[in-house]
This record gives C-alpha cells, sequence and structure tokens, in this order.
C-alpha cells in the first residue's frame, strides 16, 4: 500500500504542485464531488520520494505569511484603463512596470472554449485577457513548471492568483527569487469550472459565445456580459458585450452566497490580514469610513495591500499609478474576507446538483437567488453615474 497521503476534496485547493513536483509523473487529476478535482497517485509508478508532499502548501508552506506594511487607495491615472478595469486598474500599471524590464505575468484568462486556466503574457496586448475579475477556478496545469524556468533564465515575473494559488507556487519552488513579484487577490471562494459550464449549458451560452464577463461595469460593481465570437472588435480594437439579464445572471447571486465554493474555501487559511504575496489587491469596500476620501469614486477605487519591501519598491516606481495611504482596519473591515473565510451555507450541500437539473425559476425560489427590483435598477443606476 502507497504511504503517500495527499490532500482531499476537503483539503486540496487543485494548485496542482504536487502533481509538477513528481519526478515520476505518476499524480493525476480526477474529478470529486461537484466537479472540484483531488490526486491520485499511480501505485505502480510512486517511488514514495515524499517529492509532492513537501510541494503541497497545505502540508508544508514554506512562505510565512505577513502584516501589510502599507494599506493604500490606489488607481490608474490612465483613465481608458481605469475605467475598463474591475476597479481601479491596479494590476495593469503594475504589469506595465514588468513589461518595461523585460518580464513576464502569469494570471488568469478565459479561453474561447469559457475555460479558465492560468496563462503568459509577454505584453500589454496579451495582458487584455487578463484584466477583469473571473469567478471561477482557474486551471494551473504546467503553469509552476513554467515559472520555475523563467526565473531560472533570470527573467522578470509577475504572478498573480488567489492566495492558495501564490502559496503554491512558493511551495513548489522551494525559495524566495529575487525576481519573482506576487501578488493575490482578496478571495471569497472559487467555483468549479463544471459549475460554471453547467451554467453557460443552462442560458444559452455554449458555442454561442467567445467570452464572459463578470463585472462589466465603467468602474466598479457586477454586471455580467457576453461577446460573440462572430462579431470582430472595432477599429480601437475593443469588443462589443451584450449584457446577461439579471434573471440570466442567477451566477453571480450564487457566488455572492456562497452556494458553489471548493470545499477547502470554507476552512481557508489566507482569509487573514497577513498575506503570502508582496502584494494583495481588491476591491477598496468601504473606503472612508474610517478617515476622510476626497475623491470620486464612481469610476472605480482598488485597495493595494503591500506586504514587502520588495513590493513597496515597485509601487513606488509604478509612474502611473496613484496611491494614497489608508487606515489598515478600515480595509480589513470593508473587505471580510480579510479576517474570515466565507461561510458555508446550508444549501450548498445541494446547490451544484440542483443546478445542473432545475429550471431557473425554480432554482431562484429554493437558493434565493430570483432577482430583485434593485438588480434591474443598478445598471441604470451606473450608466447615469458614469456620465
Amino acid at each position: 500500500m502507497n504511504k503517500i497521503q495527499l490532500c482531499d476534496i476537503y483539503t486540496c485547493t487543485q494548485c496542482r504542485a504536487c502533481a509538477q513536483s513528481c519526478p515520476k509523473q505518476c499524480i493525476s487529476f480526477v474529478e470529486s464531488k461537484d466537479g472540484f478535482e483531488v490526486p491520485q497517485i499511480d501505485p505502480e509508478k510512486c517511488v514514495e520520494c515524499g517529492a509532492c508532499i513537501k510541494s503541497c502548501h497545505q502540508v508544508s508552506l514554506s512562505r510565512e505569511k505577513r502584516t501589510p506594511l502599507f494599506a493604500y487607495a490606489a488607481w490608474s491615472n490612465e483613465e481608458r484603463v481605469r475605467t475598463t478595469s474591475s476597479s481601479g486598474g491596479v494590476f495593469s500599471e503594475i504589469a506595465r512596470y514588468v513589461f518595461e524590464r523585460n518580464g513576464i505575468v502569469v494570471g488568469a484568462v478565459m479561453g474561447e472554449d469559457l475555460k479558465v486556466h492560468h496563462s503568459i503574457a509577454t505584453d500589454m496586448d496579451d495582458l487584455f485577457p487578463m484584466r477583469g475579475s473571473k469567478y471561477v477556478q482557474s486551471d494551473l496545469t504546467g503553469i509552476y513548471s513554467k515559472v520555475k524556468e523563467y526565473l531560472q533564465a533570470e527573467q522578470f515575473v509577475l504572478f498573480t492568483g488567489t492566495p492558495c494559488q501564490v502559496a503554491g507556487l512558493y511551495t513548489f519552488l522551494k525559495k524566495d527569487h529575487p525576481n519573482l513579484l506576487t501578488c493575490d487577490l482578496v478571495c471569497h471562494g472559487v467555483p468549479s469550472q463544471k459549475s460554471f459550464d453547467t451554467y453557460c449549458e443552462k442560458i444559452g451560452l455554449k458555442s454561442k459565445v467567445a467570452e464572459v464577463a463578470f463585472r462589466y461595469t465603467q468602474g466598479w460593481g457586477l454586471q455580467m456580459a457576453s461577446r460573440s465570437h462572430l462579431v470582430p472588435p472595432s477599429k480601437d480594437g475593443g469588443y462589443k458585450w451584450k449584457n446577461i439579464s439579471p434573471r440570466k445572471s442567477y451566477y453571480l447571486r450564487a457566488f455572492t452566497s456562497g452556494l458553489m465554493f471548493d470545499e477547502a474555501c470554507y476552512n481557508c487559511h489566507y482569509a487573514t490580514p497577513e498575506r503570502v504575496s508582496d502584494l494583495t489587491m481588491a476591491d477598496y469596500w468601504g473606503i472612508g469610513t474610517m478617515a476622510p476620501f476626497n475623491h470620486p469614486k464612481n469610476k472605480g477605487v482598488s485597495l493595494l495591500l503591500v506586504n514587502s519591501e520588495k513590493g513597496q519598491s515597485i509601487v513606488r516606481e509604478c509612474p502611473h499609478l496613484f496611491v494614497e495611504e489608508r487606515p489598515l482596519e478600515e480595509s480589513i473591515k470593508g473587505n471580510h474576507n480579510l479576517s474570515q473565510c466565507s461561510g458555508r451555507p446550508k444549501g450548498r450541500d445541494s446547490y451544484c446538483e440542483d443546478a445542473a437539473t432545475m429550471s431557473i425559476a425554480k432554482l431562484g425560489k429554493k437558493y434565493g437567488l430570483t432577482p430583485t427590483y434593485k438588480d434591474y435598477l443598478r445598471p441604470l443606476k451606473r450608466k447615469i453615474q458614469s456620465k
């Protein structure tokens, strides 16, 4: 019997560091509950070297979490970048810094098959698909190994992802690298790709659209939209997006209710003020509650936590990035996942199965996902405020 015991469905975050570290390539991922996957060892190939265990951040975390040095309200000084980003456009400005030094950026993208995975960008054109929130778990197959190759070639790397994905990278690498900059997100939790596929199939998006946006707004806020692969980009490179109606946007309400997260998300080690990355980004909810904030908010304001001297030195050198120091307590109060993980609702036991079989109306009634009049008025209000 193989003595190596890897994570189960309640602890695995699917970072795949174990599989990428295995010298015998004897670890595969198999589907378990609700579309999430777990590692499986081929006992015929395994030599019980323990490399997989040493690379698992849930077992052997090699990176201490640190209290943020600074908390900033931040945004891009470039209007187009700011208004087309999920909040303030901070990610784009830090990426620009990296590209100007011949570096690469690693982050989540959605392919035209509507699958989310981590990819590598080498310039600002490549970066566009990485911008914007993706409320789906990103596939990290092979990406840690590629990052290691770039680092060994002494190329500058910016890696972005959820805190557990960043922790997985550090544990896989076994050490920090001076040419590695990491940035995590204040994460609520992640649904499986299967849950998103089920949703797209139910509302008729499969094979009809090339991309789905979860926050298609001018500034910040929640609004689902899709773009067709049949409509070419405009002369300025932009795409035509079509809003998804509040009735069909029940996926967002299920997400904010925590009904379809990975089981490990409900016991997340990283939902704390102390962070594993050099930088942390989020929407700045609750800004102005503990100290005056004398700037417009409607175009989007990012929360930027600087957790290392490396991160601070780079923030200082981003010429198009505006930052204003804020109380750390304010940012924690406004982002509850900086102090606690998402609660596991009772409906989590059955939601994913029901989402595949129930009508939208029945699903909404059972799980409280039916849109209210505020859901219909919110897009109109944002349109008025953006003028």
